[in-house]
């Protein structure tokens, strides 16, 4: 009966209660010294005050199945395993319910097969996660992404294969202990179709998997990928939402930084009605772009500072795809060959309250998988570029006296009103 709970303090009590499908297990202190444990569908898990099972060395931590509620939890396992996953043999994960739960070891939900899921997660914080070495890397744009420490992935190539997801509270990392790979990650399993031509950087097409996100926040998040210096074919996100998923709401409530190479700070690939940020967006690594749309947003509201340090790091690029409406409170970057804005696509409306400000000079950027040497330009308009207004209300400058501010490849006719410090731009300054 479902109102009885199977208290365990052991690992032969544990064990024991799982053999027997018990319906509801409840954990007492902390069970060491655990092999991988995987529980029946229908198990619901959760742990008194103080509660945390730790597993072997080697050994991957809980594996699930379907409809399973597991809570208030610490789970510990190598760096490197899967501290909390599916067994990705089920063919309707039900509905998962995951809340209160601290890992050392990656949170990785990826399931190839199942055709439907409900997940719902609440209060989620990574520790510690290393998720270089992990498979089934998504390929998009010239690049392959590094999976997240926290990861969501419908990695279906079966338009037939639909979630659900609502994800409150996704946090990981520190300072001192950044996550490595991505941080948090949400992909369907879209891809790019076999017969793209690679050298043009295609994007993933061929639809798959997909994820109805209705809502993602995130707390604090630290990552940083540990990919090589000048490596031009892969990348990482701090929070990375990819292709496959339609997003109603994103809403950073913490700040999220990123330290390596090629880690994206926010990256977009998906479909999202709205995704705001509250807090910094920071990076510290070349080529570490801190907002990145390839996908298609309806309203990109930044209502924290993006900031990035290192060289070509650009503060937000709109590469692919199309925004409706984006507001930024400013954008500052620091090293060579790090532009400020860089806009290749169509837009509505772009809205800065502050400034736009580089103070670096010439350097190599990651550009679609190719290393590109560019100049830290405040502001650039490629061709494709397309939009309604551009207005920001301080400055848009290149301190270094060797860059010019605008870079105007696409001449600024394209955008039907461009206007910085209450004047309008019509002609290259």
């Amino acid at each position: 009966m479902l109102d009885v709970v199977t208290c365990v303090k052991d690992v032969a009590s544990l064990q024991e209660a799982i053999r027997k499908k018990a319906a509801r297990i409840e954990i007492e202190g902390q069970i060491t010294d655990l092999t991988s444990l995987r529980l029946p569908a229908g198990t619901h898990l959760r742990g008194a005050i103080g509660a945390e099972l730790r597993f072997k060395k080697g050994q991957p931590g809980l594996m699930l199945s379907a409809d399973h509620m597991i809570a208030d939890l610490r789970l510990v396992t190598d760096e490197t395993q899967i501290a909390l996953g599916f067994a990705d043999d089920a063919h309707d994960l039900g509905t998962l319910t995951i809340s209160n739960v601290t890992t050392v070891g990656r949170v990785h939900l990826e399931a190839s097969g199942a055709k439907r899921g409900d997940l719902k997660l609440d209060n989620i914080h990574v520790e510690r996660a290393d998720a270089r070495m992990a498979a089934h890397r998504p390929a998009g744009f010239g690049v392959e992404v590094l999976i997240g420490a926290l990861t969501v992935y419908n990695s279906s190539k079966s338009t037939a294969s639909r979630w659900t997801l609502t994800a409150r509270n996704l946090s990981g990392g520190s300072k001192e202990h950044p996550l490595r790979g991505s941080g948090v990650f949400i992909f369907g399993g879209w891809f790019v179709p076999v017969d793209a031509d690679p050298s043009q950087g295609p994007a993933p097409t061929q639809k798959g998997g997909n994820i109805e996100l209705e809502l993602l926040t995130t707390g604090e998040v630290h990552s940083n990928g540990g990919i090589p210096n000048g490596t031009s074919n892969l990348i990482t996100g701090g929070v990375f939402v990819g292709s496959g998923v339609h997003a109603r709401s994103v809403v950073n409530e913490g700040p999220v930084t990123t330290y390596g190479p090629n880690d994206m700070v926010l990256d977009n690939w998906g479909k999202i009605d709205i995704w705001r940020s509250g807090a910094t967006v920071a990076s510290y690594g070349a080529s570490g772009i801190g907002f990145v749309n390839f996908g298609d947003i309806d309203l990109l509201k930044l209502e924290g500072h993006i900031e990035t340090h290192g060289t070509g790091a650009r503060g937000f690029n709109l590469y692919d795809g199309s925004l409706k409406a984006a507001e930024f409170q400013s954008i500052t970057t620091y090293g060579d060959g790090a532009i400020g804005v860089q806009l290749s696509k169509p837009f509505g409306t772009i809205a800065v309250k502050g400034d736009i400000r580089t103070k670096g000079g010439e350097g190599d950027s990651l550009v679609r998988g190719k290393l590109v040497h560019l100049k830290a330009h405040a502001l650039s308009l490629k061709p494709g570029t397309k939009g309604d207004e551009l207005k920001v209300k301080g400055q848009v400058v290149a301190e270094n006296i060797d860059v010019p501010d605008y870079d105007f490849a696409a001449p600024p006719s394209v955008i039907s009103r461009i206007e910085v410090g209450g004047k309008t731009i019509s002609t290259p300054l």
